[in-house]
């Protein structure tokens, strides 16, 4: 029916994170690109789901830069080095140049954001998360925060469930923040070059 979308999504990182150092700093560098034409709202097209929704022709082309920076100070407590809390802060911009049409869009988004975690014996911490997106093209500012608690089920991983009092949703920054108003949740695993000695694949 000579419906035809396009889905681009590319992306340059770099992670810098000493052994012996308690800060670690995450960059990247995204663009992203949509683009429908003659779709028709709430089907998706031909290669998939798009974060276009509308009828008619469209073409979203966004470019995203961030950087993440994560503290864990240690403390000394019976003989061995301990990480009994965690501050990490987000800060990222994103240009978008959007044609709806004929007609030509841009807009500039800015967000940042903050965490704190504070562990409570060996398994269990809480904490909580706030998020702020500022739109300068509209000056139209969203807010995201609430309290957060997390669990250690295994050496090496943290499961994390937090609710949102405030919240706004995002598409392109929800994989690296939970914004959206409600119940969020989170997984995350430790990874290593003896994660894998089981396999038999590193000598």
């Amino acid at each position: 029916d000579g419906t035809a979308s396009e889905i681009i999504d590319g992306a340059v990182a770099m992670a810098h994170r000493p052994a012996d150092s308690a800060l670690a700093v995450l960059t990247k560098l995204e663009f992203r690109s949509d683009k429908v034409e003659g779709s028709t709202a709430g089907l998706a097209g031909a290669s998939g789901s798009t974060a276009l929704d509308v009828n008619g022709n469209a073409r979203s082309s966004r470019v995203i830069g961030s950087v993440s920076l994560n503290l864990s100070p240690r403390t000394h407590h019976d003989d061995q080095w301990l990480q009994r809390s965690e501050f990490a802060m987000f800060a990222a911009v994103r240009y978008s140049f959007d044609r709806l049409q004929n007609q030509k869009l841009s807009a500039t988004a800015l967000l940042g954001g903050f965490d704190a975690h504070v562990a409570l014996g060996d398994r269990f911490e809480i904490g909580g998360n706030a998020t702020v997106r500022y739109m300068p093209n509209d000056g139209v500012a969203n807010f995201s925060f609430g309290p957060s608690a997390g669990l250690v089920p295994a050496r090496d991983l943290l499961l994390t469930i937090g609710y949102n009092i405030a919240g706004f949703r995002d598409r392109d920054f929800s994989a690296a923040r939970s914004t959206a108003r409600g119940v969020f949740a989170t997984f995350k695993a430790k990874f290593d070059t003896s994660t894998l000695d089981f396999l038999g694949l590193l000598r």
